[in-house]
């Protein structure tokens, strides 16, 4: 017989990675990259996913975000064939609005301009960002790795 006590005890919810990407082999990419980490990737794969996702409330448990801007390559509907990222930082500056931690933030676009825009954006709200060129993290991979020793530094299961 089990022990009530024990059965009402949750286990620690494990730190996600909230990718906002659409290219299947990007995702599959940072998945691989993931695995074997204590990490679980949480992908949106279009502009209205990522809203939807930053909307939940369940944010408390994101240890990072990984962005790209153009997300013209997933849409689910009209609305979302429209949106880019640009579009949803908005809502990840509000979501994470009063949380101590904030989760640090790495930018992928292969866009020259708009990501350097991003950046600017979020560290006005506090948000530490770092932006590596996706083709840049492909060919050296200790860049990702090194992004996600910043994770875990700043990773606090508490707040």
């Amino acid at each position: 017989m089990s022990n009530p006590d024990t059965c009402m005890q949750r286990q620690p919810l494990k730190p996600r990675i909230l990718l906002i990407e659409d290219d299947p082999g990007r995702i599959e990419a940072f998945r691989q990259w993931l695995e074997g980490t204590e990490f679980v990737l949480e992908v949106a794969r279009s502009g209205g996913r990522a809203l939807g996702a930053l909307g939940r409330g369940s944010i408390h448990t994101v240890a990072g975000i990984l962005l790209d801007h153009d997300l013209s390559d997933s849409p689910v509907g009209e609305h979302d064939r429209q949106l880019s990222v640009s579009d949803v930082l908005p809502k990840v500056k509000e979501a994470f609005l009063g949380r101590p931690g904030l989760p640090p933030v790495l930018i992928h676009s292969h866009s020259l301009s708009k990501p350097r825009e991003m950046q600017k954006e979020l560290e006005k709200s506090r948000f530490k960002v770092t932006r590596i060129r996706f083709e840049l993290l492909e060919t050296e991979p200790a860049l990702f790795r090194r992004w996600l020793e910043e994770v875990r530094e700043s990773w606090d299961p508490d707040e």
